[in-house]
């Protein structure tokens, strides 16, 4: 009987009617039968009756794993892109400053939307281009305390997050002020100071976002995504594999894996590019053992090295 629901289902997949489903729906009704039995196998009166070869039949095919997959990919801005919207976003009133700041720090500190809206004013350490994302108070996934590092997004990006919360202070923000609080920033009646309060959900940084793409004539990304634009970019930052771990634990990631599985795919123009220069680095073994040898050596030798590069270039 199972099975026979299991052949319906599927069959549905290939119709473009009105009784098609995608594979997205058709996996996670599957996941949802196998998580109920699962449940129902630990029951009283069930135990004997459910097993695990009976729930297992709830396993979806691959192939539709795969198609369900493909369909969740969602649009990933580049950095270029990111740039473009961040250029097109106003910046004349505190607001709007704080929108656009918004924005810097997502793909400046590669977080959550979650914790973007949870971090304090004291969690940012502009001296050591940190932020201390302390589980206490922000909302981390698994609650996990932890150091961020600013990734290298350049200079203008930095400039955008501190200008913010240099801002922020002048207004009157204490250490445990929310880093970007509700808008507009108005006095309760009768006091003197600023009431600063944290944002609730992380709808307003969509909202943001949408409207900023928009305006920029970028497709709509999910804050989510450029965590994803950051993980690209660690393929090109990173010059050692000990350089990747770093990058990847800074995005909160445990194991490299899960940058590379989740987030870090390659466009299949990168990926012609990439393997370009490999072949080109096999043809010329001297190449390649120049950059062989440089990562073997201090980042002193190795600035050193390439300005050395540089300057010969600048002979040509």
């Amino acid at each position: 009987m199972i099975e026979d629901f299991k052949d319906e289902l599927i069959g549905r997949a290939d119709k473009s009617d009105k009784e098609g489903l995608s594979a997205s729906t058709i996996v996670h009704t599957f996941g949802n039968l196998k998580s109920f039995f699962t449940w129902l196998s630990g029951q009283d009166g069930y135990r004997r009756s459910i097993t695990a070869q009976l729930y297992n039949h709830f396993n979806s095919p691959r192939h539709l794993v795969e198609l369900a997959g493909a369909a969740a990919q969602k649009f990933v801005p580049n950095a270029e892109q990111l740039r473009l919207v961040l250029e097109a976003m106003p910046a004349k009133s505190p607001a709007q400053r704080r929108d656009r700041a918004m924005l810097a720090a997502l793909f400046l500190f590669g977080v959550r939307d979650g914790a973007l809206i949870s971090l304090r004013v004291k969690h940012v350490d502009i001296d050591h281009k940190q932020i201390f994302q302390d589980a206490r108070e922000v909302k981390t996934k698994f609650s996990k305390t932890s150091i961020v590092d600013w990734f290298p997004v350049g200079d203008d990006i930095e400039r955008i997050v501190i200008d913010w919360l240099k801002e922020l202070k002048g207004i009157g923000a204490g250490e445990d002020a929310p880093l970007f609080p509700t808008a507009p920033f108005k006095p309760w009646m009768g006091r003197h100071s600023i009431e600063f309060e944290f944002l609730t959900t992380a709808a307003p940084v969509r909202q943001v976002l949408r409207k900023a793409a928009a305006a920029a004539g970028v497709p709509y990304f999910k804050p989510h995504a450029i965590r994803s634009t950051v993980a690209k970019l660690c393929d090109e930052w990173a010059s050692s594999l000990r350089d990747m771990k770093a990058l990847s634990q800074n995005l909160g990631h445990e194991q490299i894996s899960t940058t590379s599985k989740y987030y870090g795919d390659v466009e299949p123009d990168l990926k012609q590019e990439l393997f370009r220069k490999i072949r080109e680095k096999q043809c010329n073994p001297g190449a390649r053992d120049i950059g062989e040898l440089a990562e073997r050596v201090s980042i002193d030798t190795q600035d050193l090295v390439r300005k050395i590069l540089q300057m010969a270039l600048d002979k040509k």
